[in-house]
């Protein structure tokens, strides 16, 4: 992914190269880090670079609400993207961004 600033065209690949790479949330003025934990294909419409998920994991605390934050990753740039909270697992939060 040469940046994260068109999504519409985004595909499994271009998040499986971030995966090792910092990600950070700012949400309501507060910052955290994420980390890509799954990038899986889903069935959906067409779209350009196919139909995906991608999970995040955050900290426990804070959790953020279901709706579209900013997120930046190292090395490909910034994007406004929306994430839907799954819950806990044992090492934090997980969130969910679908592309389809």
């Amino acid at each position: 992914m040469s940046g994260l600033s068109d999504l519409a065209t985004a595909t499994m690949a271009d998040f499986e190269a971030c995966r090792d790479k910092p990600i950070r949330l700012v949400a309501g003025g507060e910052s955290m880090d994420l980390a890509i934990t799954e990038v899986t294909a889903v069935s959906g419409p067409e779209r350009p670079g196919g139909a995906f998920s991608v999970v995040f994991r955050g900290p426990r605390e804070p959790v953020v609400e279901q709706a579209t934050h900013h997120i930046a990753v190292e090395g490909h740039g910034e994007a406004e993207i929306f994430l839907v909270p799954l819950g806990p697992d044992k090492d934090g939060m997980l969130y969910e961004a679908v592309f389809n």
